[in-house]
């Protein structure tokens, strides 16, 4: 392991260049915060690793470093998932140097073989317990109804925790011609991108219940829908809190964090009909083939429950 005043000065320019492809990505990219936030930990994680190893310089890593540093990362536990994107932070960090000619050797993450990132698949609730988890809540008083709002945005409209929590009420078009047909919200996902999500029947109901009844009981800070006690837009880390609580109540078994909420949407529009190019647009990925990692959830008890898209569409 390096040691001494030069290894301590190796560190800090590793640590520098790593601050410097950060501030490039925060100004110019358009990449979410949060996204930008997993970066640092994990090339953080990948100095560590190199300081572990010996390598004080990133000259110093080649494919076969890579590698093993992501052999590591499996073996510490990290999902396949995890360890695309500690491969994907490497690669646009290693651009970054070629780029600003802090390398000169040829970019190490570029090396034959692939990481699946779908080994696991997403964790999904059944239909049933999706609606037991849905109806935990109160259904009076403002934190009940706020929660009950909550769940139907990350489960009826399939919203990432960030998209629920920073969404506003001028967002929202709830109120349409048709009495049944759905209204609209207006989601901005990662990167910024905007989308239209049709959001109808109970989960509608409930969230205009929330806006109407319970947010008016808060001093609201801003014009976030969902609010905290304080009147302040919801943090994502006491989400997770509310959805655990709840799961909890509801007797619901294992570890059930908010992003199976929206797995268990797009598992179900697809179960009850739903083709792969609407669920992507809905979902707002990028890539279908993130969708498609759905269609191999087992879903054949599914399959006669839907009359439409989704259970709580009717």
């Amino acid at each position: 392991m390096t040691t001494g005043k030069k290894g301590q000065a190796n560190n800090l320019q590793l640590q520098a260049d790593v601050e410097d492809f950060l501030a490039i990505l925060a100004t110019e990219s358009g990449l979410a915060a949060n996204t930008i936030v997993a970066y640092r930990r994990d090339l953080a994680k990948a100095r560590e690793w190199m300081i572990t190893e010996g390598l004080s310089e990133w000259e110093d890593l080649g494919p076969s470093e890579v590698s093993e540093m992501l052999a590591s990362s499996r073996s510490d536990g990290a999902a396949p998932a995890t360890q695309l994107r500690l491969l994907s932070a490497l690669r646009g960090f290693f651009h970054f140097l070629r780029v600003e000619k802090r390398l000169n050797h040829s970019d190490p993450t570029r090396f034959g073989g692939k990481i699946r990132p779908w080994a696991q698949l997403p964790s999904v609730l059944s239909v049933e317990d999706s609606l037991r988890l849905m109806d935990a809540p109160a259904s009076s008083g403002w934190k009940g109804e706020r929660d009950r709002a909550l769940l139907a945005l990350l489960y009826g409209g399939g919203l990432r925790v960030s998209e629920a929590c920073n969404l506003q009420l001028k967002d929202l078009s709830l109120q349409v011609a048709q009495k049944d047909g759905p209204g609209l919200l207006r989601v901005f996902g990662k990167g910024g991108k905007e989308r239209l999500v049709p959001f109808g029947g109970e989960a509608r109901a409930r969230l205009e219940t929330w806006i109407s009844e319970g947010r008016p009981q808060l001093e609201a800070k801003g014009d976030w829908v969902l609010l905290s006690k304080s009147g302040k837009t919801l943090d994502r880390h006491r989400v997770f809190r509310i959805v655990e609580e709840y799961c909890k109540l509801a007797g619901l078994p294992g570890r059930i964090h908010p992003h199976s909420l929206r797995h268990s949407c797009a598992t179900h529009l697809l179960a009850g009909g739903g083709d792969l190019r609407s669920v992507q647009e809905f979902l707002g990925h990028a890539d279908l083939r993130t969708t498609e990692r759905y269609t191999h959830v087992e879903v054949d008890e599914l399959q006669a429950l839907h009359r439409l898209h989704h259970p709580r569409g009717d």
